[in-house]
């Protein structure tokens, strides 16, 4: 095992950033304003010595549809149409439906569980 710190490397974030910030002609001046910060901040993130905060994250995404998972890996496309869009909320939806079944599942379990433990003691 390596004595040396673990360091995160933030560069292709950053690089990624100057490709998003770029396709809408944003200077770091504008898109700083844009998204409520301060252009020295987008300097740092755009040479990699910071993150952008999740909550600026958050705000392209809802405006500009920007895919995090491009953001964060460079997997996908830059930007998520309409259609991945409707099928995300489709999916969650899904998963959200699936975890709220298997929530009464495993509460029945528990109830049943529970009336077997004390039935076997009350017998006992």
């Amino acid at each position: 095992m390596s004595d040396k710190p673990y360091v995160v490397d933030h560069k292709g974030e950053a690089a990624r950033l100057v490709k998003f910030r770029e396709k809408f002609d944003f200077s770091q001046n504008k898109f700083a304003k844009e998204i409520g910060s301060h252009q020295p901040f987008i300097a740092k993130v755009e040479k990699g010595e910071t993150t952008l905060p999740i909550h600026y994250l958050k705000y392209l995404r809802q405006k500009y549809n920007l895919n995090l998972d491009w953001y964060f890996t460079g997997k996908g496309k830059m930007i998520i149409d309409e259609d991945e869009k409707s099928t995300l909320i489709s999916d969650l939806s899904t998963i959200k439906k699936d975890y709220d079944d298997l929530w009464k599942q495993f509460d029945e379990m528990r109830k049943t569980l529970h009336k077997l433990v004390r039935d076997f003691y009350d017998k006992g």
